[in-house]
């Protein structure tokens, strides 16, 4: 037996009388860390937007655009323990509890930047090098690709 085959069978002996179930429906509302969604013509309340009911700072969290349809599973096969899976549209993504504000937007910091070297180059007075005599060679534009880190994007 090769070892996925291994897997999905120690996966469903894990999960053995413990239905899991994934539904579709669209968010009303956001509540702090659970929202409202609606399947078909019934409101759900209290479906959570992690994993856990653990209270952290150190979460991620990615919150729902009301009125955008989301990806909900039941952890006990009902309308009960309900946790969003999958979002169609972000309203806004917290990270480690959002402590360190919000993220640059790189291309407007590198324009802002660029123009600040640009003013520095065009100052009238000589800047003295390091030999006596020699002027220093203005600054080069920064390069956002040097910096950016594309892993993480928005």
């Amino acid at each position: 037996m090769d070892q996925y085959r291994r897997l999905g069978m120690n996966i469903r002996r894990a999960v053995e009388g413990k239905g899991i179930t994934v539904y579709q429906g669209i968010v009303r509302s956001i509540e702090d860390m659970t929202c409202t969604v609606t399947f078909g013509s019934l409101d759900v309340d209290g479906v959570r937007l992690k994993a856990s009911v653990t209270d952290t700072d150190d979460k991620c969290i990615i919150v729902p655009k009301p009125g955008s349809a989301v990806i909900v599973g039941s952890l006990s096969g009902d309308l009960n323990n309900l946790v969003v899976l999958s979002v169609d549209e972000v309203r806004e993504i917290v990270i480690n509890g959002g402590r360190n504000g919000g993220l640059v937007n790189i291309a407007s910091l590198t324009d802002s930047i660029n123009r600040l070297v640009d003013a520095f180059n065009r100052h009238t007075h000589p800047v003295s090098g390091a030999v006596a005599g020699t002027v220093a060679t203005p600054m080069e534009h920064l390069n956002k690709d040097e910096y950016e880190d594309n892993n993480i994007r928005h």
